[in-house]
């Protein structure tokens, strides 16, 4: 197999198409669609691909069955048609996952709509398992009686004697990794990609109250090379940082986007389950216990935002939000502080409306030209979710041509909807059977059988490369960590420093392996990667200790009890 290397590191200033400020999945997605349309294309992210609100999900790909409460059945459907799309796009990271919505004393709306809603979600995924494989199909929908219910959730006995309802939608085993099949889709068409890359200044033409963006002014923060990059058109696909962007062009405040801060905490199991569970709170709330590889990832919360995105971390009261609505949903105590392993946070850039209720705020995305406000050759988008993030790349290019019709005729036609991400092992091909072709054809005797299923889950046919790292060096197969023996090798750093851009300790350990996506790491075993990555990187002693620490202070150890 090819082993696409993703260089990071600026070498010298560039001219660009399409250049993009942002590097999560928003960012992402438009690179991935302009580069497979043929179009130059440069992306500079000021820390790491997919650090932020990209990495701080549910987990899942789905429609939004909650957004059918505010009749947002447009976006409902393109969700529903997008979840789809990658599941057959990247089926190693995209699996279908049952949910169970018990129904409690306090249950609202009453079953009979949520039964009705249910049945109008299976409607607009009328399309769900076109050209699906049949091991992924999602079922329709549909009612289980109590002694069903108390068969898959035996801990629900005490608060429901009645049923609940099952439906499907999908899980995002490794949002980090889907990201970056993304950005490999698009690396692999020529776009490049620059990482903990900051903006030092805009390059400008200013006529009276007119601006016109030609380019920017960049530094690489961890060699200090300087650049400049110029293009013809620049989006503004900062997320959370739309608005702080903006204002530095500008010179002036903007508002257009509301922030909406949620967390999860990631826990030891507190249900005996392999169904993902959705509840609603006496408070009309609603939250997920959602499975995941051996903990409950619980949330996520939704409040308003209004500090320095730069500045977010969960509180407290975060915490103790979430653990009363599930203490007071399930039973008393049945989830304590000291079971929280992790609490994720992110950001969501919700469009701004003038109201402040970041909970019924629509997800919608929406694609700003800034013509009319006298700034030229810049687009900003905000809003969004995961699951339409293909959808999203692709309008934004295509209101691109709009503006830019000669773009238009210099573009390749394609549809990134029937093509499969990088590392995919084939769109629409069964999991199955390339896992158990891999695991036969490739096996090697250093690694378990185990560790082989868990590389192929990561990386898809990607694995591969990781196991020639293995021959080539078999004390690369010891695990990175003896809390998870099964998991990541030494290997997948090796091979995310060569082949993923990967600069940072950060950038290793919580967006090209799984490790840090378990919990707090052992600081051992911090120690353990940074010395491997310091023999690729040359650091000395206090770079790797400095690594290490930095590392740490991602993490909300003051609210962590265990």
């Amino acid at each position: 197999m090819f082993a696409l290397e993703i260089q990071t590191e600026i070498k010298d200033s560039q001219e660009f198409d399409i250049l993009i400020i942002g590097g999560g999945i928003t960012g992402i997605a438009i690179a991935r669609e302009a580069a497979e349309r043929g179009h130059s294309v440069g992306l500079i992210e000021k820390n790491d691909f997919g650090w932020a609100t990209s990495a701080a999900t549910s987990k899942l790909i789905h429609g939004g069955l909650r957004y059918l409460e505010n009749f947002d059945f447009g976006l409902v459907r393109e969700s529903l048609k997008e979840r789809r799309i990658l599941m057959l796009a990247a089926c190693h990271l995209v699996k279908p996952l049952p949910f169970i919505i018990p129904i409690l004393p306090w249950t609202e709306p009453n079953p009979l709509l949520i039964y009705t809603g249910l049945k109008l979600y299976d409607m607009l995924s009328y399309d769900r398992n076109q050209f699906v494989p049949e091991e992924s199909y999602i079922p329709s929908s549909r009612k289980i009686s109590h002694h069903e219910l108390i068969n898959v959730l035996p801990e629900l006995k005490k608060i429901t004697q009645k049923g609940g309802f099952l439906y499907y939608d999908c899980q995002s085993l490794h949002p980090e990794r889907l990201t970056l099949t993304f950005l490999k889709s698009a690396a692999e068409k020529g776009a490049k990609f620059y990482n903990h890359t900051i903006i030092e200044n805009f390059i400008t033409e200013r006529k009276g109250e007119e601006i016109t963006l030609k380019g920017v002014e960049v530094k690489d923060e961890i060699t200090g090379k300087s650049a400049t990059f110029k293009a013809k058109i620049i989006i503004n696909a900062t997320g959370p940082w739309i608005d702080i962007l903006l204002s530095k062009i500008t010179g002036k405040p903007v508002k257009k986007i509301l922030r909406s801060k949620g967390i999860h905490l990631l826990t030891k199991q507190i249900l005996n389950h392999k169904v993902a569970v959705l509840f609603r709170t006496k408070t009309h709330r609603h939250f997920f216990v959602i499975p995941w590889m051996g903990y409950s990832l619980i949330g996520p919360t939704d409040t308003p935002y209004t500090d320095d995105p730069d500045k977010l971390r969960p509180t407290e009261e975060d915490v103790q939000q979430l653990l009363t609505d599930v203490n007071e949903t399930l039973s008393e105590n049945i989830l304590t502080e000291d079971m929280i392993i992790d609490i994720p946070i992110g950001i969501r850039p919700l469009i701004f409306t003038g109201k402040g209720n970041t909970y019924k705020a629509s997800r919608k995305y929406e694609i700003f030209h800034h013509n009319r406000e006298g700034i030229h050759n810049l687009i900003s988008v905000a809003g969004g979710k995961w699951t339409t993030s293909r959808q999203l790349g692709e309008d934004v290019i295509n209101e691109i041509y709009k503006e830019y019709p000669e773009l238009e005729k210099q573009s390749r036609r394609i549809d990134t909807s029937q093509l499969p991400l990088y590392g995919s092992p084939g769109y629409s091909n069964p999991y199955s059977i390339y896992e158990n072709f891999a695991l036969k054809e490739f096996h090697i005797d250093e690694i378990s059988v185990d560790q082989h299923k868990y590389l192929i889950e990561l990386y898809g046919t990607e694995h591969i490369e990781i196991l020639k790292i293995i021959k080539d060096n078999p004390s690369l197969s010891n695990p990175v960590s003896e809390l998870h023996p099964e998991k990541d090798v030494l290997a997948q750093v090796v091979f995310a420093i060569q082949y993923e851009g990967a600069r940072t300790l950060d950038d290793v350990v919580r967006r090209r392996i799984g490790y840090g996506t378990y919990g707090i790491p052992d600081k051992k075993d911090l120690e353990k990667i940074a010395k491997l990555m310091a023999k690729y990187l040359k650091w000395n002693s206090n770079k790797i200790q400095e690594e290490i620490e930095k590392t740490i202070s991602y993490y909300p150890v003051e609210l962590l009890k265990s």
